[in-house]
């Protein structure tokens, strides 16, 4: 039906154009209008995606915006959930969702007699409602003239669906915000003073908040300056891309240009800069200049993009509820439990809750809370690293140590998968956060520095026996240190490296000898590592160490190898990005190191390492920028990323995605 529709909708078309000529040829007018009609659709988007709709709930109307020629008609492939419906004509997505449904993406497209645009539009439906996880504007800073039409301002959300917007204060006068949508519309009446407006975004599950910087000038003023919130995107041959969102200061944005063209099946909207559309063929890197202008002046940006054919990121379930620095476990049965973290949205919380991640049915269930609320120390220590640690014994149940509840945290309690509850067991002699825990090969658990309620580094050592539910104190490190890492070697030592040390030495590393119970020291690294970073055993036995924080807090890109043998570390392929830190990094079946994330720009991106050469490679972004998130190595091959902080937002996300 919607075909057939569309079918008739060209030939009408056709008519149309065949018309207004013979009236332009008649009259000597309206060539603008016919070009723009024959022109092809461009930069097609969504307002609301990714989005979580709730069953038996209607939707807000989800609204397409355009550029190029004029759209005649819609579709989507694949059908949207039950209850809900695309407008062949509209576009509009509107309904009620009738049953819950696994998150998935869809892509409509758009078109006329000249051509095509297509949109990714990510949905999931929950029984319940989830709070959202972001919102954001597309005009965040901006200065408007009087006497003019705005363009609509429309937020950009990811999470549950907003169902209500708000604004303090009042916007200047002339604008209004529409509570429904979220759209700032209208045309400034008079000279305002810079101010910070903040926009809130609630559903019945939580609230999220947008800050944004307006001021009106008698005059129209020239943008300052353009950037795209992913600058660096590497996307899939025929999946359809998130969509890239400009970010400008300045005067308002009024007219978009790109040179030279886009790759086949991407396209600019004009109106609002944002790049959409789906790839349709291979493109190495190539830098493309983003114009943004009005009557007053002119900014410009450069997107590096590139197309290659592998590394989808497809959407998994969202969880229940939005964290950041939380753990997360394989368990024995392939299920992964993620237990604590902090959910900031409307306030920070310290969570104490768990849930469950099932990969063969993509969908999450609750669990038993732990008996503590566990988290980073988010006032202190910024931005956000996991405070306590979460760690599998050989006997199937799960360890969870130390971590912070106002206070740095002694106690310990093992969750019971057979149970899915939670039980105390004993404590630490220290409390420890922003430690390392790893499980040595006789099954006793070492934990190792962290930091006090000071914020100042420690070097004592626990080991704990399954066997008991003991602690007993073991040999301290040599250097006192927190926000480290700690890797089991194939000899059955644990490698200890970088992390805070409040000295000169935060590139060293140690060595500890379970056999003896004592620490030794081993080469340093070439960089200091202080936070941030990730070592990873590779499948060679030598370790990897990849970008993370310098001394000064600035990120950087360098990795190196730590060779057991020799005790040394020697430099290897710098990460593609110009640096990242609170990544993730994940050893592949095939060898190869999947990192992910950063709390910088670029958080959306990822990149693969290769042991054979030595090198890095893009393989795609995820289709959320996050950071302090974790990272899982299903049973199937497959990785899981979750939840985490948006490096722009400052909300905690409840969102999942599958590497393949």
């Amino acid at each position: 039906m919607i075909h057939n529709r569309g079918v008739m909708n060209r030939y009408l078309l056709a008519g149309l154009l065949f018309l207004a000529a013979l009236v332009a040829g008649c009259h000597g007018g309206g060539d603008d209008d016919l070009s723009a009609a024959a022109n092809p659709p461009t930069g097609l988007t969504y307002r609301d995606t990714p989005v979580v709709y709730v069953q038996g709930v209607a939707i807000t109307p989800n609204t397409p915006s355009s550029s190029g020629g004029p759209i005649v008609g819609y579709s989507v492939s694949p059908v949207l959930p039950a209850g809900l419906r695309l407008d062949p004509q509209t576009g509009i997505i509107t309904g009620t969702p009738a049953a819950v449904t696994e998150a998935a993406l869809y892509t409509v497209t758009g078109s006329n007699a000249s051509g095509s645009a297509s949109a990714r539009v990510q949905i999931e439906v929950k029984a319940t409602a989830i709070a959202p996880d972001s919102l954001r504007y597309l005009d965040e800073s901006v200065i408007y003239p009087t006497g003019v039409p705005i363009t609509p301002n429309e937020p950009v959300t990811s999470g549950g669906e907003i169902t209500q917007f708000s604004v303090s204060p009042a916007l200047p006068s002339g604008l209004s915000l529409d509570p429904q949508t979220g759209i700032i519309s209208g045309t400034p009446t008079a000279v305002t003073a810079p101010a910070t407006y903040v926009v809130t975004g609630s559903n019945s599950a939580g609230s999220v908040t947008a800050q944004l910087a307006f001021e009106v000038r008698a005059q129209l003023v020239a943008p300052a300056s353009l950037q795209y919130t992913d600058p660096v995107p590497v996307y899939a041959v025929g999946q359809a891309i998130v969509p890239n969102v400009p970010q400008a200061t300045g005067g308002e944005i009024t007219q978009f240009s790109v040179s030279p063209a886009l790759p086949a099946g991407l396209s600019l909207n004009t109106q609002t800069g944002v790049i959409g559309g789906t790839p349709a063929s291979l493109q190495a890197q190539t830098a493309y200049t983003v114009t943004g202008s009005n009557a007053a002046g002119t900014a410009q940006t450069q997107a590096q993009i590139t197309v290659n054919s592998a590394g989808a990121w497809l959407p998994a379930d969202s969880m229940a509820t939005s964290r950041v620095s939380h753990t997360a476990t394989l368990l024995p049965d392939g299920k992964v439990l993620v237990a604590g973290g902090e959910h900031i949205g409307g306030g920070p919380v310290v969570l104490s809750s768990a849930e469950l991640y099932d990969p063969a049915s993509d969908t999450w269930s609750t669990t038993g809370n732990m008996t503590t609320a566990r988290d980073s120390s988010a006032g202190t220590l910024q931005p956000h690293s996991t405070a306590h640690t979460a760690t599998l014994l050989p006997n199937g149940k799960v360890l969870v140590a130390g971590g912070n509840d106002s206070n740095p945290l002694a106690s310990a309690e093992l969750y019971d998968p057979a149970s899915g509850t939670w039980s105390a067991t004993g404590s630490m002699a220290t409390a420890h956060q922003f430690h390392t825990a790893t499980l040595l090969a006789g099954g006793k658990v070492l934990v190792a520095g962290g930091v006090n309620p000071g914020g100042i580094p420690i070097s004592s050592a626990e080991l704990y026996d399954p066997a008991s539910g003991t602690w007993s104190t073991t040999g301290s490190m040599a250097t006192a240190r927190g926000k480290h890492t700690a890797t089991l070697l194939a000899d059955g030592k644990v490698l200890v490296a970088g992390g805070d040390v409040r000295g000169a030495n935060d590139n060293s590393a140690e060595l500890y000898d379970p056999a003896s119970g004592t620490w030794s020291p081993t080469g340093s690294m070439a960089e200091s590592r202080p936070g941030g970073f990730t070592v990873t055993l590779l499948s060679n036995g030598k370790v990897l160490a990849a970008a993370g924080l310098d001394g000064a807090g600035q990120q950087i890109s360098s990795a190196e190898l730590y060779d057991p043998a020799s005790g040394t570390w020697s430099t290897t392929g710098s990460l593609s990005r110009q640096g990242r830190a609170y990544h993730t990094a994940t050893l592949l079946p095939d060898g190869k190191v999947l990192v992910a994330g950063s709390c910088f720009s670029g958080g959306a991106s990822t990149e693969l390492y290769d042991p054979a050469s030595g090198t890095w490679s893009p393989p795609g972004s995820m289709a959320e920028a996050r950071y302090s998130h974790t990272a899982t190595l299903l049973p199937d091959g497959r990785v899981l990323v979750v939840g985490g902080e948006n490096p722009r937002g400052g909300n905690s996300s409840a969102s999942a995605v599958l590497f393949h």
